[in-house]
Parts: C-alpha cells; structure tokens; sequence
C-alpha cells in the first residue's frame, strides 16, 4: 500500500480536529464551524442542502472565516487606502512640485505633520494586518495542501474553506503591499521636506535687502505703503469689531467676568511670593537650597498665572464671536505662546535680583542687582512683541520690506541687553575687585561681539540674519536659565538629603547600604538630570528661533525615539540610555553573583582557590560579553553591519593584532584548563613569585620584594613552566623531626600530634597526622603533616608549628637527635 493512500484518510479525520485546536489556540469560538465540518467528513448521509442557507467554508456566519475571523478589509478598508494615497499626492504636489508659489515656513512643517501621520497611519495598518496573515496561513497549513490527482478526493467544505482562506490571505498580501508602499512613499517625502525646508531656511537666512540707511529701502517701502495699509487696516477693524461684539448686551458680563479672572491670576502670582517662602523655610533646610526652591516655584506660579490669563481672556473675548476668525485668531494663538514666557522671565528676574539677599540664587552686590532689575522687564515686553511679529511675517500679507523693518527695529530694541548686561557685569566685578575668570570676560566679549554685529547686519541690509540669531539667542537664554534652576534643584538637594551626611542618606545608611554606594546614588542621580536637560536644551536650539512647542515635542521624539529610513539608521537616545542602564545593571548583578558564589556556594565545595578563580573569571568574561551582544542588538547593529568590522579586525591580527588574540585565547585555556592557578608558585623565565591574578590577556605574579610582574598569557602556554603548587594541596605544609631510639616513641607521636592541633596557626578543622617515615643512624625520623590557617600563608604558618613543636618537646623531656632535618615542601599557598 502507498503511504499517500494510507495517510490520506487519518488526516481527513483528524482535520476537523485540528481545526477546534487551532480555533482554540487562536482565542476564537468555533463551535457552529467545528459541526458544520464535521458533519461533512462523516459518513453519515446529508440532507439535501437548502439554497436559502450557507454553506459550510463560505463567507456567510456559518463559515469558518466569516463567523470566527473577522475581515481583514475592515481593520484596512480600502477608503482608508485610497485617502492615504490622495494625501500623500496631495502632499507632493503642494509641498514639492508648486515651487513658484514659495513656502513658508510653517506652509513646510503643516505639510511635515500630515506626512508623518501618514507615515505613522501606514505603520499602524501594517501591525493590524500581520496577525490576519499569520493566522489565515496557519489555517491553510492546518488543512494542508490539496490531494494529488491520484489520492481520494476530500470534502467540498474543505476544499471550499482552503479557496476562502487563499482568496483572504492575498487580499491581506495586496494591502500590505499598498501599505508599504505608502510608507516608503511617507518617509520619502519627510526626507524631501526636511531638505526643502533647510534649503528654504539657508536662503532666507543669508537673503539680502536694501539697506534702511538707504533711499531704495524707503522708496520701495512707499510704494508698498497703500496695500500694507489696507492689511492693517482690515485688522484693526477685525479687532475693533470684537471689543464692540464682546462688550454689546448680556457678554459684557461675560467679557468683564474674563477681565476679573484675568486680574485674579495676576493678583495671585504677584502676591505669592510671601507665603511660598513661608513654606519655604519651614520645610526645607537652610541653605542654597531655600532660595532655589523658592524660585522655582514663584517662577512656575508666574509662568501658570501668565499663561492661563491669557486663554482665559481671549477664549472668554471670542466665544460665540463671529469677528475672532481668520487672521486675529492666528494672532491670539502666536501671541499666547509667547505670554507664559513672559511671565517666567519676569519672575525669574524679580528673584534673581530679589531686594533680600537671602532670597538670591547667585550673590551679588546690591548696586548690581538694582541696576539689572530692569532688563528681564525689557526682555519680557520683547516677548509678547516677538510673537505678534511672527504673525506679522507669516500670515499678515505684509510686504517684505515691512516686515523686514518690524524685524530690523524689534533685534535693534532686544540687541542692547547682549551690550548692557554684561557692561553692568563687568562694571561691578571691577567695584568689587574680584578675580575675573578668563571664561567670564570670554563670555562679556562674546555677547558684546554679538551685539555689534547685529547691529551691523541689520544696517548692511542682512536683517533676517540679525533677526534670526537674536530671537535665537533670547529663546535660548530663558530656555536654559529655566533648566539651570532645575539642574541646581537636583544637585543642591541630593548633595544636602540624599548624601550619606545628609537626612535620607543616613536613614539609607541605617537600612544597611553602604556610604559609598549612597554617595556614588547622590552624584548619579544630578548627573542623569542634567544629562536630560541638556537633551531639551539641544531639542530647543534646533527646533529654530520661532521657539515652537511642537517643533520642540517633533525633536524630543526624534531625540527619543530615533530616525530611521531605507538607507540610514539614526540611533535613538532612549537605545544609548538602555545601553547605559544594561551596563550599570550588568555590572551589579555580575558582582552580586560573584559574591554569592564566593561568599555561599564555593565554601561547601571542595574547589581550590585556582578553581574558584577560573570559574569567576569566566563567568565574568561571558556575562560581559552577553551584555556586549545585548547592547549592540539594542543599536540596532546586526551581524550583516559588522562584516565590515570583522574583516577590518582580520586584516589587523594578520598585521599588528597576533600578540594580542595570542594572549587572549591563552587566557581562556589558562582559566579553562588550569596548569596554572591563582595562588600557585611558579617559576618562568628564571623567576620565582606566587600567582595573583589570571585575566584574558596578562596574569600577575607576586615576587617576594612585594612587586609584581605582568607576564603575557601565551608565555604560560609556550614556554615550560615550573609550579611547585601542583603535587600537594593548597596550604598543607610538614615538618620532620629526628627521635633517638632511646626515646618513647608512641609518647613522642602522641606529642607531636596534639602539639600540632593545638597551634594557633594550624586549622583546626583539618586533620593532623604524625608518622615514623625512616629509621637510620640510631634516630627515627617523624613525620608531621598539619594545614595552615586560611588568614595565614605556610610561609608564616610553618615558624609558629616549629617553635611549639621545640617548646612540648622540652617541657616533655623528650630528647632530640642532634641531626634534625626539618623538610617544608617548597609550595607557598594561601589556603582556599
């Protein structure tokens, strides 16, 4: 009989089967298909199947793929698809094809956002659809391949169920290819209009104009004087007719009521200062730490009191207010990114130079922080400027040479702070005769250079330049004042409680860690602080000078979670952060198994120390290299990445890196094999010392003028060495004495052996034995054996045994022959 033949009616049975337990396995309720099946494939006869029904394997809800398996379509339909295709030619063409009609910059980063939910839409497809693929083709195996012409024919329901689950399974095919597709298409066009919008940024950075000292700048600002008039004026009037909308009939209530909770939040943060710096000095210690926090909090009450006014004001303005549309709404929103700013940086400036020198953060003499108290004003008010003129150069249909003197005036009005500041800084450390750091007046050259050439640039005619490099520089001066406060939070405050003197750190220290391990946690902790405030200072300085909160949240995520796309992997900062904590967490848990096995299991085995220290070692070494393997995987470094990497190294060892593999896999078969163990005496090369350490490439060998001589691993494996440790155990030692024949013999045993157990520096534990070796020459010769204390080497053991032995002897009046010869073997160990 064929094998087909005989198969072929067991798995016709067993089929319906298979199908419940995949059904099962798969969390699907099958009972109605498992029936219908199973009906079939007995042979019992059927009744006539009614047309109105369905049928066994068909799509209807008594089917096995349309009762217990939702489509696929459903969770990718194909409207879905066809949108995301008209977006993404939508994108292309607006984004990259229409160059004559020019982008602004926001034009760019609108068209950016709706790439990447395109992007981000395609790869949420994709994870949807792959179950439905795996799952159809587990079926499909589960049913197995159809019979061949020669074997029996199978039931219609199964081929029928077979035909459906092919039919849906390239239906899941086609649109996982149309999905890749899109995705491939999403990262193209991100790619695309990342360059395009650099170009565009390069170009009108470096874009010249007329001169304002110069008549064509004012010529052509005359000509364009009529048609910017007219866009002023429509706004004006949008403004105009919301006031009059907002305080006409009942919303004047509604508007006052605004103005009054407006008026509230300043009130609150203006009056705030007092009780947080009550609560200050009760609750946390004095020193630097007080008035940190206190600033910190009063400069979050300033930036949540700023921040909400104004919301609560413009929402309250244009509620059901058909004038707060088009252009005044965009204005209202610039504007109100720019207020919680404002309110931070004029808080931050009250208590920088705050009148009580006790509330500072920095000491300064008075006169300085009098005379700088007005600049964070200055800055504030530039603030809320700067973010009407952001609607003035993108949506306001200005001409450009207006817009470009509302830029040049505003860096002209912000560019003296870059001069003053630093003067009244330089002017006081002269008052005071105090040591100028170089860094210092660095830094006073640098934003008084800044300044000049600002002032230059604008003058020449390069004002978005000047524009551009003081609305960056402001950004990134209250940008990392903020997170300078919050890098000094963290250090003052592990340094004063979590330090092993300070009130945590000692009840860390009463639970039982270390001083120093609360010590290294005090450092770590700030150091992972400001490691992450540098993180969003970079994120700040290259979203660009507009300062724009989801610029800023678009290059944390890239920061975070990486760039990838077809030709280049950029490796995401959450990887190097996991790559830094395997290595931390790899370090402590190597050392915590080392020092149980050291400490618990190897003292109830019978391993000696080279074993022991074999052992570890390669423990140590395979651990780190697991990790190794673990952060490279976590890189996203795969083995086709490194084929380059391991044919450079191989070009290498034939060249300059023999010596070193040498020595490393002679490390490995020291640790592996062990002729040579930690503690052994050995002699190589003529010279004779204890081995101290075994490592992968190099072991260390003790010399007995307390140096040390590194030997390379390969020498072991080479050359002939001697170790004198080999034949005896590990701190065993002996000591033979000549008895004469005169003496009691059995007395002077019995002596030997009780002497030598109850030495100090012999371990108690082990077993002394005592024999009569050799008779010669009228004496007899006995033998002690003894093993030394484990704290002790035979080198020091030896001397205490001998001299107890010569004391017992005499206090027992047992004579001793005149030859006496005391044999030490010559292996010098540490007990392990």
């Amino acid at each position: 009989m064929h094998p087909q033949s005989f198969f072929s009616p067991l798995r016709r049975l067993l089929r319906p089967a298979g199908l419940v337990l995949a059904l099962l396995a798969g969390h699907i309720q099958a009972p109605a298909a498992t029936a219908a099946t199973t009906r079939v494939d007995t042979a019992t006869p059927a009744a006539p199947a009614d047309p109105t029904q369905p049928t066994p394997g068909s799509n209807a809800p008594g089917g096995i793929t349309g009762a217990f398996i939702a489509k696929a379509e459903n969770s990718a339909p194909d409207q879905t698809l066809d949108a995301m295709e008209a977006e993404i030619r939508a994108i292309y063409a607006t984004g990259l094809q229409d160059h004559d009609t020019g982008h602004t910059s926001a034009d760019l980063a609108s068209l950016l956002q709706r790439a990447t939910t395109v992007a981000t839409q395609a790869d949420t497809l994709m994870t949807r659809l792959k179950p439905y693929h795996a799952m159809y083709q587990n079926f499909l195996d589960i049913l197995g391949k159809p019979p061949a012409s020669g074997d029996p024919a199978e039931a219609a329901s199964i081929t029928e169920q077979r035909n459906t689950l092919t039919r849906r399974q390239k239906e899941v095919d086609t649109r996982m290819v149309r999905l890749r597709l899109y995705q491939a298409e999403a990262q193209q066009l991100i790619s695309a209009l990342r360059q395009h919008g650099d170009a565009i940024q390069q170009a009108t950075l470096w874009q010249r104009f007329p001169s304002p000292v110069g008549i064509n700048f004012w010529s052509g600002l005359a000509s364009a004087f009529r048609q910017d008039s007219n866009h002023l004026r429509e706004l004006s009037q949008q403004t105009v007719a919301l006031t009059d909308v907002a305080f006409s009939g009942s919303r004047v209530f509604i508007t006052l009521g605004g103005i009054a909770g407006t008026l509230l939040l300043m009130a609150i943060w203006l009056g705030c200062h007092a009780p947080v710096r009550r609560l200050v000095s009760r609750f946390v210690p004095f020193g630097r730490l007080r008035p940190i926090t206190a600033t910190l909090a009063c400069a979050t009450i300033a930036t949540a009191a700023w921040g909400f006014s104004f919301q609560i004001l413009w929402n309250l303005l244009s509620f059901d207010n058909p004038a707060a549309q088009g252009d005044l709404s965009v204005l209202a929103d610039m504007v109100a990114t720019q207020a919680p700013l404002c309110g931070f940086v004029l808080e931050l400036g009250w208590c920088l130079f705050s009148p009580a020198k006790e509330w500072r953060v920095f000491t300064m003499p008075d006169e300085l922080a009098r005379n700088l108290r007005l600049f964070p004003a200055w800055l504030a008010v530039a603030m809320l400027v700067r973010g009407a003129l952001r609607y003035m150069d993108t949506h306001s249909g200005l001409s450009l040479l207006s817009v470009q003197l509302m830029d040049g005036a505003y860096t002209l009005a912000v560019s003296p702070l870059l001069f003053a500041i630093p003067r009244e800084l330089r002017l006081a450390a002269t008052t005071e005769d105090e040591d100028n750091p170089p860094l210092a007046q660095f830094l006073r050259s640098l934003a008084m250079t800044v300044a000049i050439i600002c002032w230059l640039a604008v003058f020449s005619g390069y004002i978005p330049l000047a524009y551009t490099i003081i609305s960056w520089l402001s950004m990134m001066s209250i940008t990392l004042a903020g997170l300078l406060l919050v890098s000094l939070l963290s250090s003052t405050l592990c340094a004063t409680t979590l330090s092993a003197h300070g009130s945590l750190g000692q009840r860390l220290t009463a639970l039982g860690i270390p001083a120093r391990l609360v010590n290294q946690i005090s450092v770590l902790i700030p150091g992972a602080v400001n490691l992450l405030l540098l993180v969003m200072a970079f994120a700040v300085a290259s979203s660009g000078g507009g300062f724009d909160p989801s610029q800023v949240w678009t290059q944390l995520g890239l920061l975070f979670n990486g760039q990838t796309n077809t030709e280049t992997h950029f490796v995401s900062l959450n990887a190097v952060l996991l790559c830094v904590g395997l290595l931390i967490a790899g370090h402590y848990v190597i050392n915590l198994v080392k020092s149980w096995l050291s400490q618990k299991f190897f003292p109830t085995t019978r391993l000696d120390t080279g074993a022991r220290a074999s052992i570890l070692g390669i423990l140590g070494y395979s651990a780190w290299i697991l990790i190794g393997l673990a952060m490279l995987s976590v890189l996203g470094v795969t083995v086709k990445s490194l084929t380059w990497v391991v044919s450079a190294l191989s070009v290498g060892i034939g060249f300059g890196l023999q010596s070193i593999v040498q020595n490393f896999v002679s490390g490995i078969i020291l640790m592996a094999e062990r002729p040579v163990s930690v503690g052994d005496t050995v002699t190589i090369a003529g010279v004779t010392g204890k081995v101290g350490r075994i490592s992968v490439r190099s072991t260390d060998i003790l010399l007995d003028d307390k140096s040390t001589m590194i030997v390379p691993n390969s020498q072991f494996i080479t050359s002939a060495v001697k170790n004198a440790t080999a034949a005896q155990k590990p701190g065993v030692f002996t000591v033979t004495l000549d008895v004469p024949f005169s003496s009691n013999l059995d007395r002077a045993m019995q002596v030997m052996a009780d002497t030598l157990s109850a030495c100090d520096a012999v371990d108690s534990m082990a077993a002394v034995t005592v024999d009569m070796t050799s008779v010669e020459d009228g004496t007899v010769l006995l033998t002690g054996t003894a093993t030394a204390r484990a704290d002790l080497t035979v080198k020091l053991a030896k001397p205490v045994a001998l001299r107890a032995l010569w004391q017992a002897f005499h206090e027992q009046g047992i004579a001793v022959a005149s030859r006496q010869v005391l044999l030490v073997r010559d292996a010098e160990t540490q007990a392990g």
